[in-house]
C-alpha cells in the first residue's frame, strides 16, 4: 500500500458519536482516528447533520460542534479554521477536522445565526437536507424552487465569511441559484454521477460541467444506492462515476465524500475510512497516475478550501 494523503469532505461521524457518547478514537463507526493514522495525513470533514424531526435544530447543531471540540482536545487532530492551518496539516501529514452544518434549517432563517456558527468553528455549509427549509429546496423532496431570498443572502454571506458552499441535498434549481451568485468555488461534498445512477442526489453532466468551470469540487459518496440504485455495489461501482467524471474534463474537480456513517450500506471492500486506501491501489493498477490519484485523495478539494477559507 502506498502512503497516501487523504481529503474526506463528508462524514456524519461526529453525530453518531455525539449520540453514542463515544470517544472518535476507538469508536465503532465507520471512521475512526485509529484507522485513519494508517495514512500520510488525513483531513475529515465532520458533518452536524441536522435531524429537524429531534428538536432544535440550532441545539443540535451547537452540541455537535461541542463534541467536535471536546474530542479536539483529548485526541491528536488539528482544527482547521483558515487556509494557513489547513497547508500545516497537509503538508505536515496530519491529522486535521474541519466542522460543516448540513441542512441550513439549523440557521433558523436568521443571517446573524450563520455569523455565530462562523465564529463556533463552522467552515461550510450544506444549505438543504433532501427537504426543503427557508434557504430553499431539496433534492428529493423539491417542488422546483431554487433559492429564497434568505438563501441567496447565505450564500453572499459566506462567500464574505470565507465559508464554502454546498450544493449536496439541494435542489437542481437551487444548484444553478448557486452557480450564479457565487463568487467563490464551491462544492458537492458527497455527490455523484446522474448518467450513471439516476437519483435526484446525483449530479447532472450539465451540473458537473458547471463544476469544472466554476473550479469547485465533487465528493465521490460510497453510499450503495447512489452508485447502482441497490443495497449491493462494490468498488467497480465507485469507478464508474469516477471515469465517467474525469471524461467529462473532471479531473481537477474530482475528490472524495465518502459519506461514511451516514449511509446503511457502503460499497463493499471500503467499507470504512481504513479501507479507502484499497480504492486508490486499485486506481493505480488501473494506470491512474500518481498525480491524478493525488488530486482525487487530497489535492481538490485543498485547493477549493484553500481559495475560500480566510
Amino acid at each position: 500500500m502506498k502512503n497516501y494523503r487523504v481529503f474526506d469532505a463528508h462524514c456524519d461521524t461526529m453525530r453518531v458519536v455525539w449520540e453514542k457518547n463515544e470517544n472518535l478514537k476507538e469508536t465503532s463507526c465507520m471512521v475512526g482516528l485509529n484507522m485513519l493514522k494508517k495514512y500520510s495525513g488525513f483531513t475529515q470533514i465532520f458533518a452536524a447533520w441536522i435531524n429537524s424531526k429531534e428538536g432544535n435544530p440550532l441545539a443540535q447543531a451547537v452540541c455537535i460542534a461541542d463534541k467536535f471540540y471536546e474530542e479536539i482536545s483529548r485526541n491528536q487532530l488539528t482544527p482547521i479554521f483558515d487556509a494557513e492551518t489547513l497547508t500545516d496539516v497537509v503538508t505536515g501529514n496530519k491529522l486535521g477536522a474541519i466542522l460543516a452544518l448540513e441542512d441550513g434549517v439549523a440557521l433558523c432563517g436568521d443571517i446573524r445565526v450563520l455569523n455565530m456558527l462562523h465564529k463556533l468553528g463552522f467552515r461550510a455549509v450544506t444549505l438543504t437536507w433532501n427537504g426543503s427549509n427557508e434557504l430553499g429546496d431539496g433534492a428529493v423532496d423539491s417542488e422546483g424552487k431554487g433559492l429564497t431570498a434568505f438563501g441567496k443572502d447565505v450564500v453572499r454571506k459566506m462567500n464574505e465569511l470565507g465559508m464554502v458552499v454546498d450544493v449536496s441535498h439541494l435542489s437542481e434549481r437551487g444548484f444553478w441559484d448557486v452557480i450564479e451568485l457565487s463568487s467563490k468555488p464551491i462544492m458537492a461534498s458527497h455527490s455523484n454521477a446522474r448518467a450513471i445512477c439516476d437519483h435526484p442526489r446525483n449530479l447532472s453532466d450539465e451540473q458537473l460541467r458547471a463544476l469544472i468551470k466554476n473550479n469547485g469540487a465533487v465528493g465521490i459518496n460510497l453510499y450503495n444506492v447512489f452508485l447502482n440504485g441497490t443495497n449491493d455495489a462494490s468498488m467497480t461501482d465507485v469507478i464508474r462515476h469516477i471515469e465517467h467524471i474525469l471524461s467529462l474534463g473532471g479531473e481537477n474537480i474530482i475528490g472524495m465524500g465518502a459519506d461514511y456513517d451516514g449511509m446503511d450500506f457502503a460499497a463493499k471492500g471500503i467499507e470504512n475510512a481504513g479501507k479507502l486506501c484499497c480504492l486508490f491501489d486499485e486506481l493505480s493498477k488501473l494506470g491512474y497516475s500518481d498525480e491524478l490519484i493525488e488530486k482525487l485523495t487530497y489535492k481538490n478539494f485543498v485547493r477549493v478550501f484553500s481559495e475560500c477559507l480566510r
